[in-house]
């Protein structure tokens, strides 16, 4: 029994510093793109695309670490690898799926925009030509099942 609340205490954990690390990232990102407008910040793509590729690399950095953590403290076995890969690949496929961009819509904006709002600075306008809050959350909801799926694989014992 204390074996299972052990399993369970690090996997909760996990996810919610995961979680957490997900939510701090949207409300800096918040006080970038909100706050200091306020103070007289203006636009451009000349900071913008420096700013994004930092936060998309710090996604990638982190994703890396928390692997790296997680392979440190384990038996180092074949199936502490597929975890270590799993955790490493569920943090790049949340922030692809725009957790982040949604995360700061719900928790420092007040809620999602409605559909008629263009969200323009998301990779999948430039490919599509559009993209709303709908499509953003049925992206968000494939990668969260395609993540859930990914977990299926890990936790898949060999019979």
């Amino acid at each position: 029994m204390l074996v299972r609340f052990n399993a369970f205490f690090k996997i909760f954990t996990a996810c919610f510093s995961i979680f957490l690390f997900f939510l701090f990232m949207s409300g800096l990102d918040f006080i970038v793109h909100k706050v200091l407008y306020n103070y007289g910040l203006q636009f451009s793509f000349e900071w913008a695309y420096f700013y994004w590729w930092l936060y998309e690399c710090t996604f990638l950095i982190f994703s890396g670490v928390v692997s790296l953590i997680y392979w440190l403290s384990s038996n180092k076995s074949g199936r502490d690898f597929k975890v270590c890969l799993g955790l490493f690949l569920s943090i790049i496929l949340l922030f692809w799926g725009g957790l982040t961009d949604v995360l700061w819509f719900i928790f420092w904006d007040g809620g999602l925009p409605s559909n008629d709002v263009v969200w323009w600075w998301m990779p999948w306008y430039a490919i599509f030509g559009f993209w709303n809050s709908l499509l953003q959350l049925a992206l968000l909801c494939s990668t969260v099942l395609v993540t859930c799926l990914l977990w299926v694989l890990v936790f898949k014992r060999k019979r």
